[in-house]
């Protein structure tokens, strides 16, 4: 074989493996805002909500020892952290995943196998938050979830309306579930919404292809927000006092 053929096949079996990897590793790209790092003023004001989606055990613990989902991890709760200690903490729902009973009485067609794991009840382990995911007692919200968007069958757009939330500012897992499908639903109901890039995670396979392209392309052209954990600890120090 000539050095060059020899070359040639090295660099195919190197781009091969490259392209497998990333199939199989969570999609979490950061390096992108709307907003330009420029921007120091803007904020959410004071009608805002945090929403954290679907943070719980089956979800994120499968991702917890990859790089990716270990800064997903830090990011988000750095975040949360930020959030509750604001005097007052704005509204903050949480959403988890699970069933009304072990039959799934709600779970049907595609949506089956969506989730990656069979949902479980409300005191399954899988359907708890994951650890450091702490909401504040009698406070913050926790909302039931059976579909990709954040409000399906629940309370979210009546707790949202009363409450005269105008802004949402989206954390969560995955990019391509309820990430995507909540943004279109409330930016559809005339919500100000902000995805934090560095709070959003795509699980595999092909994660960070999909992951990039939602957070660069799609988000942006509807258009909603994408914004970094750190333009976000910002704005959450030039918003308030937060109404709720």
């Amino acid at each position: 074989m000539s050095a060059f053929r020899y070359i040639a096949l090295l660099l195919v079996v190197t781009y091969t493996n490259l392209i497998q990897a990333q199939s199989q590793a969570p999609g979490y790209f950061t390096d992108f805002s709307t907003i330009p790092a420029s921007n120091n003023t803007f904020s959410f004001g004071q009608h805002y909500a945090v929403l954290n989606l679907d943070l719980i055990v089956g979800l994120v613990a499968p991702l917890a020892n990859t790089t990716e989902g270990a800064a997903f991890i830090d990011s988000t709760v750095k975040w949360q952290n930020a959030v509750h200690a604001q005097k007052p903490p704005p509204l903050s729902i949480y959403t988890r995943i699970y069933s009304l009973n072990s039959r799934h009485v709600e779970v049907a067609g595609g949506f089956a196998k969506v989730f990656g794991f069979q949902p479980g009840t409300i005191d399954d382990p899988n359907t708890q938050l994951y650890p450091p995911f702490v909401p504040i007692p009698d406070y913050d919200v926790d909302l039931k979830k059976i579909r990709y968007y954040a409000g399906t069958a629940n309370e979210l757009e009546l707790i949202l309306s009363s409450q005269k939330i105008d802004t949402v500012v989206l954390s969560g897992i995955r990019t391509s579930g309820v990430i995507l499908s909540t943004t279109y639903r409330l930016f559809d109901l005339n919500y100000n919404v902000y995805v934090i890039t560095n709070n959003s995670i795509e699980t595999p396979p092909t994660g960070p292809l999909v992951d990039k392209a939602i957070k660069t392309g799609v988000i942006p052209k509807l258009p909603a927000n994408v914004i970094t954990v750190e333009q976000a600890l910002a704005a959450l120090e030039r918003s308030g006092p937060a109404i709720y």
